[in-house]
């Protein structure tokens, strides 16, 4: 059975490698798009899905972290 995404549509999503020895594994995180603004300096909570462990990570040290719907619509014009 397929699970439905529980995340809001209008959700950023980051992702981060755990810091805890031999585990290594990818977590994900989501949030808010409210307070996304030129400064990306906020940490992102984590937990990871392998290990349990919770860790913070600053934004700068991301593997990877999206962008709001509309910034990638902005110059998008219909005819």
């Amino acid at each position: 059975m397929l699970r439905e995404w529980e995340e809001p549509e209008d959700a950023l999503a980051a992702g981060a490698i755990c810091p805890m020895s031999g585990c290594g594994a990818l977590a994900v995180a989501y949030g808010a798009t409210g307070g996304v603004g030129r400064d990306h300096s906020e940490p992102w909570e984590f937990t990871c899905p392998c290990c349990g462990v919770y860790f913070t990570v600053p934004a700068d040290e991301l593997v990877f972290q999206s962008v709001p719907k509309e910034w990638l619509f902005a110059r998008v014009q219909a005819a």
